[in-house]
Protein backbone atom coordinates (compact mmCIF):
# COMPACT_ATOMS: atom_id res chain seq x y z
CA UNK A 1 0.00 0.00 0.00
CA UNK A 2 1.42 3.25 -0.93
CA UNK A 3 0.10 5.91 1.49
CA UNK A 4 1.59 9.41 1.38
CA UNK A 5 1.70 11.43 4.55
CA UNK A 6 -1.83 11.84 5.69
CA UNK A 7 -3.78 11.52 8.85
CA UNK A 8 -4.82 8.32 8.36
CA UNK A 9 -1.21 7.29 8.03
CA UNK A 10 -0.12 9.49 11.45
CA UNK A 11 -2.69 8.25 13.27
CA UNK A 12 -1.58 4.70 12.97
CA UNK A 13 1.72 4.87 12.64
CA UNK A 14 2.50 7.40 15.46
CA UNK A 15 -0.87 6.07 17.47
CA UNK A 16 0.16 2.39 17.70
CA UNK A 17 3.43 3.33 18.44
CA UNK A 18 2.19 5.79 21.49
CA UNK A 19 -0.58 3.87 22.76
CA UNK A 20 0.96 3.04 26.01
CA UNK A 21 0.62 7.01 26.75
CA UNK A 22 -2.68 6.99 25.30
CA UNK A 23 -3.17 4.32 27.97
CA UNK A 24 -1.50 7.04 31.04
CA UNK A 25 -3.88 10.01 29.29
CA UNK A 26 -6.75 7.76 29.88
CA UNK A 27 -8.79 4.99 28.84
CA UNK A 28 -11.02 7.43 26.99
CA UNK A 29 -8.76 8.20 24.88
CA UNK A 30 -7.55 5.22 24.06
CA UNK A 31 -10.56 3.40 23.63
CA UNK A 32 -11.32 6.43 20.65
CA UNK A 33 -7.82 5.73 19.13
CA UNK A 34 -8.60 1.81 19.14
CA UNK A 35 -11.99 2.53 17.68
CA UNK A 36 -10.68 4.54 14.75
CA UNK A 37 -7.74 2.21 13.85
CA UNK A 38 -10.24 -0.87 13.81
CA UNK A 39 -12.30 1.08 11.14
CA UNK A 40 -9.26 2.59 9.05
CA UNK A 41 -7.51 -1.12 9.14
CA UNK A 42 -10.74 -2.89 8.17
CA UNK A 43 -11.08 -0.03 5.34
CA UNK A 44 -7.54 -0.73 3.90
CA UNK A 45 -7.71 -4.72 4.43
CA UNK A 46 -11.09 -4.53 2.07
CA UNK A 47 -9.92 -2.18 0.07
CA UNK A 48 -6.65 -4.14 -0.52
CA UNK A 49 -8.28 -7.57 -0.43
CA UNK A 50 -5.48 -8.82 2.79
CA UNK A 51 -7.98 -11.20 3.74
CA UNK A 52 -5.31 -13.25 5.29
CA UNK A 53 -5.65 -10.97 8.27
CA UNK A 54 -8.94 -13.13 9.11
CA UNK A 55 -8.26 -15.60 7.10
CA UNK A 56 -6.23 -17.63 9.91
CA UNK A 57 -6.29 -19.94 12.66
CA UNK A 58 -6.00 -17.29 15.02
CA UNK A 59 -9.12 -15.25 14.13
CA UNK A 60 -11.18 -17.94 14.30
CA UNK A 61 -10.29 -18.64 18.01
CA UNK A 62 -10.78 -14.73 19.00
CA UNK A 63 -14.05 -15.24 16.89
CA UNK A 64 -14.81 -18.91 19.41
CA UNK A 65 -13.95 -16.80 22.11
CA UNK A 66 -16.12 -13.89 21.51
CA UNK A 67 -18.96 -15.95 21.01
CA UNK A 68 -19.08 -18.06 24.01
CA UNK A 69 -18.60 -14.13 25.88
CA UNK A 70 -21.75 -12.94 23.50
CA UNK A 71 -24.16 -15.87 23.67
CA UNK A 72 -23.23 -16.59 27.78
CA UNK A 73 -23.78 -12.58 27.47
CA UNK A 74 -27.31 -12.35 25.83
CA UNK A 75 -28.13 -15.80 27.60
CA UNK A 76 -27.73 -14.14 30.90
CA UNK A 77 -29.38 -10.61 29.75
CA UNK A 78 -29.71 -8.34 32.98
CA UNK A 79 -29.87 -5.77 31.11
CA UNK A 80 -28.69 -3.53 28.57
CA UNK A 81 -25.94 -1.82 30.63
CA UNK A 82 -24.46 -5.15 31.64
CA UNK A 83 -24.40 -6.53 28.83
CA UNK A 84 -22.89 -3.94 26.30
CA UNK A 85 -19.03 -4.76 27.41
CA UNK A 86 -19.77 -8.61 26.39
CA UNK A 87 -21.50 -7.33 22.65
CA UNK A 88 -18.82 -4.95 21.95
CA UNK A 89 -15.93 -7.39 22.96
CA UNK A 90 -15.48 -7.88 19.16
CA UNK A 91 -13.82 -4.96 19.23
CA UNK A 92 -10.82 -6.00 20.70
CA UNK A 93 -9.73 -8.93 18.78
CA UNK A 94 -10.11 -6.52 16.03
CA UNK A 95 -7.95 -4.09 17.50
CA UNK A 96 -5.18 -7.16 17.30
CA UNK A 97 -5.47 -7.58 13.79
CA UNK A 98 -5.75 -3.56 13.45
CA UNK A 99 -2.05 -3.47 15.19
CA UNK A 100 -0.96 -6.71 13.15
CA UNK A 101 -2.23 -4.55 9.82
CA UNK A 102 -0.10 -1.27 10.53
CA UNK A 103 2.96 -3.11 11.64
CA UNK A 104 2.60 -4.92 8.16
CA UNK A 105 1.81 -1.87 6.23
CA UNK A 106 4.28 1.01 7.98
CA UNK A 107 7.82 0.54 9.66
CA UNK A 108 6.89 1.96 13.16
CA UNK A 109 10.59 0.49 14.41
CA UNK A 110 12.70 3.71 13.53
CA UNK A 111 14.93 5.25 15.54
CA UNK A 112 12.84 8.36 16.00
CA UNK A 113 9.83 6.31 17.24
CA UNK A 114 12.43 4.88 19.79
CA UNK A 115 13.85 7.98 21.16
CA UNK A 116 10.38 9.34 21.70
CA UNK A 117 9.20 6.10 23.88
CA UNK A 118 12.53 6.11 25.66
CA UNK A 119 11.35 9.70 26.68
CA UNK A 120 8.26 9.05 27.43
CA UNK A 121 9.57 6.03 30.02
CA UNK A 122 11.93 8.42 31.41
CA UNK A 123 9.05 10.75 32.37
CA UNK A 124 7.20 7.88 33.85
CA UNK A 125 10.61 7.14 36.02
CA UNK A 126 11.13 10.56 37.18
CA UNK A 127 7.20 11.63 38.11
CA UNK A 128 7.02 8.22 40.14
CA UNK A 129 10.30 8.92 41.72
CA UNK A 130 8.80 12.51 42.82
CA UNK A 131 5.71 11.46 44.21
CA UNK A 132 8.03 8.54 46.27
CA UNK A 133 9.61 11.29 47.97
CA UNK A 134 7.65 14.64 48.36
CA UNK A 135 4.19 12.74 48.12
CA UNK A 136 2.87 14.19 44.89
CA UNK A 137 4.11 13.99 41.56
CA UNK A 138 4.46 16.69 38.90
CA UNK A 139 0.61 17.05 38.36
CA UNK A 140 0.01 17.28 41.58
CA UNK A 141 -1.27 13.56 42.10
CA UNK A 142 -1.05 12.93 45.66
CA UNK A 143 0.19 9.30 47.39
CA UNK A 144 -2.95 6.58 47.79
CA UNK A 145 -2.47 4.24 50.07
CA UNK A 146 0.98 4.59 50.64
CA UNK A 147 1.39 3.41 47.34
CA UNK A 148 2.75 5.51 44.42
CA UNK A 149 0.40 5.67 41.05
CA UNK A 150 2.76 8.38 39.00
CA UNK A 151 0.43 9.73 36.60
CA UNK A 152 -2.51 7.15 37.11
CA UNK A 153 -3.57 9.31 40.15
CA UNK A 154 -5.78 7.10 42.66
CA UNK A 155 -5.31 3.87 40.24
CA UNK A 156 -3.03 2.27 41.45
CA UNK A 157 -2.20 0.11 38.69
CA UNK A 158 1.32 2.12 37.42
CA UNK A 159 3.20 -1.19 38.37
CA UNK A 160 1.22 -3.29 35.88
CA UNK A 161 1.38 -0.57 33.41
CA UNK A 162 5.37 -0.74 33.32
CA UNK A 163 5.31 -4.63 32.76
CA UNK A 164 3.33 -4.69 29.93
CA UNK A 165 5.68 -1.69 28.31
CA UNK A 166 8.76 -3.28 29.15
CA UNK A 167 8.38 -6.41 26.64
CA UNK A 168 7.02 -3.23 23.99
CA UNK A 169 10.45 -1.53 24.47
CA UNK A 170 12.18 -4.33 24.50
CA UNK A 171 11.18 -4.93 21.31
CA UNK A 172 11.96 -1.92 19.42
CA UNK A 173 15.25 -1.38 21.02
CA UNK A 174 16.33 -4.71 19.11
CA UNK A 175 14.43 -4.04 16.34
CA UNK A 176 17.03 -1.00 16.08
CA UNK A 177 19.41 -2.49 17.17
CA UNK A 178 20.25 -1.14 20.27
CA UNK A 179 20.33 -4.54 21.23
CA UNK A 180 23.09 -7.05 20.12
CA UNK A 181 24.63 -10.42 21.45
CA UNK A 182 26.53 -9.35 24.03
CA UNK A 183 26.00 -5.78 23.94
CA UNK A 184 25.28 -4.84 27.51
CA UNK A 185 24.02 -1.16 26.66
CA UNK A 186 24.81 0.33 29.59
CA UNK A 187 22.29 2.89 29.17
CA UNK A 188 19.07 1.15 28.03
CA UNK A 189 19.65 -1.85 30.45
CA UNK A 190 19.95 1.30 33.11
CA UNK A 191 16.25 2.73 32.02
CA UNK A 192 15.18 -0.72 31.84
CA UNK A 193 16.32 -1.53 35.29
CA UNK A 194 14.72 2.02 36.86
CA UNK A 195 11.72 0.43 35.58
CA UNK A 196 11.74 -2.38 37.53
CA UNK A 197 12.29 -0.75 40.49
CA UNK A 198 9.71 1.28 40.05
CA UNK A 199 7.25 -1.65 39.99
CA UNK A 200 8.91 -2.67 42.82
CA UNK A 201 8.49 1.46 44.98
CA UNK A 202 4.65 1.00 43.58
CA UNK A 203 4.12 -1.98 46.17
CA UNK A 204 1.86 -3.83 43.19
CA UNK A 205 2.85 -7.62 44.54
CA UNK A 206 1.20 -9.09 41.37
CA UNK A 207 3.27 -7.08 39.00
CA UNK A 208 6.44 -7.76 41.06
CA UNK A 209 6.28 -11.33 40.45
CA UNK A 210 5.19 -11.19 36.89
CA UNK A 211 8.29 -8.66 36.15
CA UNK A 212 10.70 -11.41 38.00
CA UNK A 213 8.66 -14.05 36.14
CA UNK A 214 9.03 -12.45 33.27
CA UNK A 215 13.25 -11.98 32.89
CA UNK A 216 13.79 -15.04 34.25
CA UNK A 217 11.74 -16.80 31.64
CA UNK A 218 13.65 -14.52 29.11
CA UNK A 219 16.95 -15.32 30.48
CA UNK A 220 15.91 -19.43 29.95
CA UNK A 221 14.87 -18.23 26.41
CA UNK A 222 17.64 -16.87 24.98
CA UNK A 223 21.24 -17.40 25.41
CA UNK A 224 21.95 -13.93 23.71
CA UNK A 225 20.01 -11.85 25.87
CA UNK A 226 21.49 -13.32 29.19
CA UNK A 227 24.61 -11.36 30.28
CA UNK A 228 21.53 -8.18 29.18
CA UNK A 229 19.45 -9.69 31.13
CA UNK A 230 21.25 -10.57 33.81
CA UNK A 231 22.94 -6.79 34.35
CA UNK A 232 19.25 -5.50 34.26
CA UNK A 233 18.26 -7.56 37.57
CA UNK A 234 21.50 -6.84 39.43
CA UNK A 235 21.37 -2.94 39.13
CA UNK A 236 17.22 -3.65 39.47
CA UNK A 237 18.29 -5.02 42.99
CA UNK A 238 20.40 -2.34 43.67
CA UNK A 239 18.25 0.48 42.76
CA UNK A 240 15.44 -1.44 44.91
CA UNK A 241 17.64 -1.38 47.87
CA UNK A 242 18.94 2.40 47.26
CA UNK A 243 15.58 4.43 46.81
CA UNK A 244 13.81 3.18 50.15
CA UNK A 245 16.92 4.07 52.05
CA UNK A 246 16.34 8.18 51.36
CA UNK A 247 12.93 7.20 52.18
CA UNK A 248 11.63 8.84 55.47
CA UNK A 249 8.66 7.39 55.61
CA UNK A 250 8.51 3.80 56.98
CA UNK A 251 4.99 3.45 55.62
CA UNK A 252 6.45 3.94 52.00
CA UNK A 253 8.82 0.84 52.53
CA UNK A 254 7.77 -1.12 49.43
CA UNK A 255 9.38 -4.52 51.21
CA UNK A 256 6.22 -4.48 54.51
CA UNK A 257 3.66 -4.68 51.79
CA UNK A 258 5.68 -7.05 49.07
CA UNK A 259 6.93 -9.46 52.02
CA UNK A 260 5.74 -9.01 55.66
CA UNK A 261 2.29 -8.38 54.23
CA UNK A 262 2.09 -10.98 51.57
CA UNK A 263 2.89 -13.81 53.93
CA UNK A 264 0.61 -12.75 56.95
CA UNK A 265 -2.35 -12.16 54.49
CA UNK A 266 -1.50 -16.05 53.22
CA UNK A 267 -1.31 -17.47 56.73
CA UNK A 268 -4.13 -15.31 58.10
CA UNK A 269 -2.65 -13.62 60.46
CA UNK A 270 -5.01 -11.98 62.79
CA UNK A 271 -7.91 -13.66 61.02
CA UNK A 272 -10.62 -16.26 62.36
CA UNK A 273 -10.86 -18.80 60.51
CA UNK A 274 -14.92 -19.00 59.50
CA UNK A 275 -16.47 -22.08 58.78
CA UNK A 276 -17.41 -20.91 55.55
CA UNK A 277 -13.82 -19.66 54.39
CA UNK A 278 -11.50 -22.86 55.63
CA UNK A 279 -7.89 -22.56 55.42
CA UNK A 280 -6.34 -24.58 52.80
CA UNK A 281 -4.95 -27.92 54.88
CA UNK A 282 -5.97 -25.25 57.74
CA UNK A 283 -2.68 -23.64 56.95
CA UNK A 284 -2.78 -20.58 54.21
CA UNK A 285 -5.28 -18.62 52.35
CA UNK A 286 -5.20 -18.75 48.80
CA UNK A 287 -3.28 -15.25 48.47
CA UNK A 288 -5.35 -13.41 51.33
CA UNK A 289 -8.75 -14.34 53.09
CA UNK A 290 -9.96 -11.74 51.17
CA UNK A 291 -9.13 -13.72 47.60
CA UNK A 292 -10.57 -17.05 48.99
CA UNK A 293 -13.83 -15.39 49.96
CA UNK A 294 -14.13 -14.42 46.01
CA UNK A 295 -12.97 -17.86 44.59
CA UNK A 296 -15.37 -19.89 47.07
CA UNK A 297 -18.50 -17.26 46.06
CA UNK A 298 -17.42 -17.71 41.81
CA UNK A 299 -17.39 -21.50 42.55
CA UNK A 300 -20.65 -21.86 44.38
CA UNK A 301 -22.28 -19.50 41.23
CA UNK A 302 -20.48 -21.46 38.70
CA UNK A 303 -21.86 -25.06 40.16
CA UNK A 304 -24.94 -22.91 38.72
CA UNK A 305 -24.08 -21.99 35.60
CA UNK A 306 -21.52 -24.59 34.37
CA UNK A 307 -21.60 -24.81 30.64
CA UNK A 308 -22.15 -21.18 29.40
CA UNK A 309 -21.39 -19.09 32.83
CA UNK A 310 -23.57 -16.25 34.09
CA UNK A 311 -22.25 -13.31 31.39
CA UNK A 312 -19.54 -10.93 31.85
CA UNK A 313 -20.73 -8.55 34.68
CA UNK A 314 -22.86 -11.95 35.82
CA UNK A 315 -20.78 -12.43 39.37
CA UNK A 316 -21.78 -8.96 40.81
CA UNK A 317 -25.59 -9.18 39.87
CA UNK A 318 -25.22 -12.47 41.08
CA UNK A 319 -22.45 -12.53 44.80
CA UNK A 320 -25.11 -10.87 46.82
CA UNK A 321 -28.30 -13.28 46.06
CA UNK A 322 -28.81 -14.69 48.78
CA UNK A 323 -28.44 -18.39 47.12
CA UNK A 324 -25.24 -17.70 47.13
CA UNK A 325 -24.00 -14.70 49.51
CA UNK A 326 -21.12 -16.48 51.90
CA UNK A 327 -21.38 -14.56 55.42
CA UNK A 328 -20.67 -11.32 56.29
CA UNK A 329 -21.25 -10.79 52.62
CA UNK A 330 -17.82 -11.82 51.84
CA UNK A 331 -16.17 -12.15 48.40
CA UNK A 332 -18.63 -9.81 46.73
CA UNK A 333 -17.11 -7.86 44.49
CA UNK A 334 -17.48 -6.28 40.55
CA UNK A 335 -15.22 -9.65 39.47
CA UNK A 336 -13.51 -12.82 41.11
CA UNK A 337 -9.71 -10.83 41.13
CA UNK A 338 -8.22 -13.84 38.80
CA UNK A 339 -8.75 -14.50 35.35
CA UNK A 340 -9.62 -18.27 35.03
CA UNK A 341 -12.01 -17.91 37.77
CA UNK A 342 -13.24 -14.78 36.45
CA UNK A 343 -13.79 -16.49 32.48
CA UNK A 344 -15.26 -19.77 34.17
CA UNK A 345 -18.27 -17.70 35.84
CA UNK A 346 -18.98 -15.52 33.12
CA UNK A 347 -18.29 -17.97 30.03
CA UNK A 348 -18.70 -21.08 31.60
CA UNK A 349 -16.30 -24.15 30.63
CA UNK A 350 -17.03 -23.49 27.13
CA UNK A 351 -14.79 -20.16 27.40
CA UNK A 352 -12.17 -21.33 30.50
CA UNK A 353 -11.27 -24.09 27.75
CA UNK A 354 -10.70 -21.38 25.34
CA UNK A 355 -8.47 -19.29 27.66
CA UNK A 356 -6.68 -22.77 28.50
CA UNK A 357 -5.83 -23.53 24.84
CA UNK A 358 -4.71 -20.05 24.54
CA UNK A 359 -1.92 -20.53 27.61
CA UNK A 360 -0.72 -24.23 26.47
CA UNK A 361 -0.21 -23.21 23.09
CA UNK A 362 1.67 -20.00 24.20
CA UNK A 363 3.99 -22.53 26.17
CA UNK A 364 4.10 -24.35 23.23
CA UNK A 365 5.29 -21.54 20.69
CA UNK A 366 7.80 -20.30 23.62
CA UNK A 367 9.12 -23.57 23.53
CA UNK A 368 8.98 -23.59 19.83
CA UNK A 369 10.82 -20.73 19.50
CA UNK A 370 13.47 -21.29 22.12
CA UNK A 371 14.67 -24.84 20.02
CA UNK A 372 14.61 -22.61 16.67
CA UNK A 373 16.65 -19.71 17.81
CA UNK A 374 19.18 -22.68 19.74
CA UNK A 375 19.53 -24.52 15.95
CA UNK A 376 20.41 -21.11 13.98
CA UNK A 377 22.77 -20.36 16.29
CA UNK A 378 22.76 -16.74 15.48
CA UNK A 379 21.25 -13.70 16.70
CA UNK A 380 17.99 -13.73 15.08
CA UNK A 381 16.39 -10.04 15.68
CA UNK A 382 13.16 -11.06 14.48
CA UNK A 383 12.83 -14.38 16.37
CA UNK A 384 14.07 -13.12 19.84
CA UNK A 385 11.14 -10.35 19.64
CA UNK A 386 8.72 -13.06 18.57
CA UNK A 387 9.39 -14.71 21.75
CA UNK A 388 9.43 -11.31 23.97
CA UNK A 389 5.90 -10.90 22.69
CA UNK A 390 5.24 -14.67 23.69
CA UNK A 391 6.65 -14.08 27.13
CA UNK A 392 4.49 -10.88 27.70
CA UNK A 393 1.21 -12.69 26.65
CA UNK A 394 2.72 -15.47 28.61
CA UNK A 395 2.24 -12.89 31.91
CA UNK A 396 -0.94 -11.45 31.21
CA UNK A 397 -2.53 -15.29 31.07
CA UNK A 398 -0.23 -16.42 33.76
CA UNK A 399 -3.43 -18.09 36.04
CA UNK A 400 -1.78 -18.54 39.49
CA UNK A 401 -1.72 -14.84 41.12
CA UNK A 402 -4.73 -12.33 41.73
CA UNK A 403 -5.63 -10.18 38.67
CA UNK A 404 -7.92 -7.26 37.03
CA UNK A 405 -11.22 -7.26 35.32
CA UNK A 406 -10.45 -9.08 32.20
CA UNK A 407 -13.38 -7.25 30.79
CA UNK A 408 -12.37 -3.59 31.53
CA UNK A 409 -11.60 -1.71 28.74
CA UNK A 410 -8.12 -0.69 30.31
CA UNK A 411 -6.61 -4.29 30.69
CA UNK A 412 -8.35 -5.68 27.71
CA UNK A 413 -6.72 -3.19 25.44
CA UNK A 414 -3.08 -3.46 27.50
CA UNK A 415 -3.92 -7.73 26.74
CA UNK A 416 -4.37 -7.69 23.62
CA UNK A 417 -2.18 -4.80 22.17
CA UNK A 418 1.14 -7.56 22.26
CA UNK A 419 -1.24 -9.90 20.44
CA UNK A 420 -0.90 -7.49 17.38
CA UNK A 421 3.03 -7.78 17.89
CA UNK A 422 2.61 -11.50 17.95
CA UNK A 423 0.46 -11.52 14.83
CA UNK A 424 2.81 -9.42 12.76
CA UNK A 425 6.24 -11.66 13.82
CA UNK A 426 4.31 -14.81 13.62
CA UNK A 427 3.49 -13.98 10.06
CA UNK A 428 7.59 -12.61 9.49
CA UNK A 429 7.91 -15.76 10.56
CA UNK A 430 5.86 -17.94 8.35
CA UNK A 431 7.31 -15.72 5.34
CA UNK A 432 10.94 -17.38 5.84
CA UNK A 433 9.76 -20.94 6.46
CA UNK A 434 8.41 -19.95 2.59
Amino acid sequence: MNLKINLPALLMTFGLSFFPLLLVVGPLIAETYLVIIIILSLFYIIKEKKYFFFNNKFFFYFSLFYLSTLFSTLYNFYSLDASLSGIFFLRIPLFAIAVWYILETFNIFNQKNLYLFTIFLLIIIIDALIQYYTGKNILGYEISKNRISSFFGNELILGGFIIRVIPIFLVFLLMNNNVREDDLNLSYSTIISLLCSIVYLSGERTSFFLLILFFFVLFYFSNHLRKFVFLILTLTLIFSLIFPKFQLNDELNPSKRMFTKTFNQIIGDGKNTEDHKRKIFDKIYIFSHDHQGHYLLAYKIFKDHPIFGTGVKGFRYLCRNKIYILEKNDGCSTHPHNTYVQILVSNGIIGFVILLFAFIFVIKEILKSKNKLNIQKKFNKNEISRGIILLAIFINLWPFVPSGNFFNNWISMIYFYPIGFYLYFNHLNEKEIN
